[in-house]
């Protein structure tokens, strides 16, 4: 039986903006005009497609970060608040546009390439985040956003008692001090290698790689590796989940989905394993959807398929 969460209090820090969605038949070389269609504008960002998936399973979840005193930035209040996320930590600049990213899809939908302008993610507001960070349990931070704002709300959060997980992306953007005062880290496979030194390709490489190095200060390590599924080192003990095979239609958005569940139901007491595989269950319905938010997946639907697809 699922049920819907609502003890742990969890901050979601990091880019907020408007997705406008092309596709495309290849990746431009320099100098190159290449022709393709407009998708769709969607509510997206890493913090916001994070908090709404995150959202489906609980319903203590606080989108933070920054909008601009726009339209687009009242659309996204609209939006979220509609989706189950709490918006009064939000904040507001007067000086910055919100955010907006031009995504365009190549190689039939499978990968992409996204062009980011941060408007308003890059403001740094300190006083004011700390203020939104106050009486939070949690918080899951990505980094397409100041990163020094970024460094100060990790800091924060060590001092009094917050559990912090940090997505390691863009990992251009994480620092080695980021990474060693995370209480968790989540990237994907491009960002343990980067960052991380891992050296493995496939799931089984990867395992054993886990069971023999050091992670501390982490005490747990999440790694996506797409299609095929994700691994987890929590402690001593190392997680596999497999893939969910759908037909792939966008894959913009599946890494923050795949973070959100994972964190949203780890914090409220569900085992790793199962946690783990909702992320995975999380991420392959996002991709079977045009726009990171667009799939109209439930706690209960994601439920059931993990009773049938990991179960069986």
């Amino acid at each position: 039986m699922i049920c819907m969460y609502e003890k742990r209090k969890i901050g979601i820090l990091g880019s907020i903006a408007l997705d406008n969605i092309f596709r495309a038949e290849s990746l431009p070389q320099k100098g190159e005009r290449v022709f393709g269609n407009l998708l769709g504008s969607c509510i997206g960002g890493m913090a916001a497609n994070q908090a709404v998936e995150a959202a489906r399973y609980s319903k203590e979840i606080y989108i933070l970060g920054t909008v601009g005193e726009d339209e687009t930035g009242a659309r996204i209040y609209r939006h979220l608040e509609q989706r189950g996320c709490h918006t009064e930590r939000l904040l507001k600049s007067g000086s910055l546009p919100t955010g907006q990213t031009y995504m365009f899809l190549v190689d039939q939908n499978r990968e992409y390439f996204s062009i980011v302008n941060p408007g308003a993610n890059m403001a740094r507001e300190e006083t004011e985040i700390y203020r939104s960070l106050a009486g939070l349990d949690a918080l899951l931070i990505s980094l397409e956003m100041n990163t020094e704002l970024a460094e100060k709300a990790i800091e924060y959060a060590a001092e009094h008692g917050i559990y912090t997980y940090l997505c390691m992306s863009p990992a251009e953007n994480c620092s080695g001090n980021l990474v060693k005062k995370a209480d968790a880290l989540i990237g994907n496979l491009r960002e343990a290698k980067i960052l991380l030194g891992i050296k493995g390709e496939t799931p089984d490489e990867i395992m054993k790689e886990l069971c023999g190095i050091q992670i501390e200060p982490c005490k747990m390590l999440l790694i996506s590796l797409g299609n095929q599924g994700a691994v987890l080192r929590e402690g001593e003990q190392v997680y596999y989940a497999k893939s969910v095979e759908v037909k792939s239609i966008d894959a913009v958005g599946a890494g923050d989905a795949f973070a959100g569940a994972f964190v949203a139901n780890r914090e409220n007491g569900m085992d790793s394993y199962r946690a783990l595989c909702y992320g995975c269950i999380a991420g392959g319905f996002t991709v079977s959807v045009i726009g990171a938010q667009s799939s109209d997946h439930t706690s209960a639907k994601v439920e059931e398929f993990y009773q049938t697809y990991y179960m069986r």
